[in-house]
């Protein structure tokens, strides 16, 4: 498989099915419950998290094999059984009706692995998320490990500051206040003014849980833009 190339899909509300409820199947389905996914699992049997995420109404689990018709308006599906048979069948019918499969063990059951089946591709990345920041990483399914290192990495490197640090922006981006004091400046003045934020300094106060600082120092940075 080619490395493709990746997308950021917002699946909020949007039905996601699971064909397999194993370790594998919970890792790769943890995300998109966290992305607010409407998911259903299909399984005879099923490991303590899906369990415990069917008891607490966050998914909806049909304890039995996999039948025609499961797929039905998936808009994501995911083959993540033992069976490499199931995951063949699972995969073929959602390339015939033309949505996205996720088959785990191609190549391998790994933070990497992905879809290589001729129709309806897909892969879902090894991801560090802090909020609405996200870094995704692969190697096209080709050396998981690889990818895992990467991942470590920037997990390290990228901490929860960074999904504050969005949060701080948007919020100041949408302030009223600083609208009117950006909006006699023209397209180019105001992208300056935003790409002149002292983000290490920023991200230090985020860092330290100073987030009153932080926005000061994002604030006067816009303020003295604007003049």
């Amino acid at each position: 498989m080619s490395a493709g190339v990746p997308l950021a899909v917002d699946v909020a509300g949007r039905r996601v099915v699971a064909v397999g409820a194993g370790p594998v199947a919970a890792a790769k389905t943890a995300p998109l419950l966290d992305a607010g996914a409407a998911l259903t699992v299909v399984a005879p049997d099923a490991v303590g998290e899906i369990r415990e995420a069917a008891g607490a109404r966050r998914l909806v689990w049909h304890a039995r094999a996999y039948a025609p018709g499961d797929l039905a308006g998936a808009f994501l599906v995911v083959a993540a059984t033992a069976e490499g048979a199931v995951n063949a069948r699972v995969a073929a019918d959602a390339a015939a009706q033309a949505t996205f499969c996720v088959r785990t063990d191609r190549p391998a059951p790994d933070a990497d692995a992905a879809s290589d089946d001729a129709h309806g591709t897909a892969a879902l990345l090894g991801t560090v998320r802090h909020g609405d920041f996200m870094v995704a990483v692969s190697t096209g399914g080709r050396v998981p490990a690889v990818a895992r290192h990467v991942r470590a990495d920037l997990s390290a490197r990228y901490g929860p500051e960074y999904g504050a640090l969005v949060e701080l922006l948007a919020d100041l981006r949408a302030a009223p206040d600083v609208r009117r004091r950006l909006e006699h400046l023209d397209g180019g003045a105001r992208r300056a003014a935003w790409r002149s934020l002292p983000m290490a300094d920023i991200l230090k106060a985020l860092r330290n849980g100073d987030d009153p600082s932080a926005r000061e120092l994002a604030l006067a940075c816009l303020c003295s833009s604007s003049d």
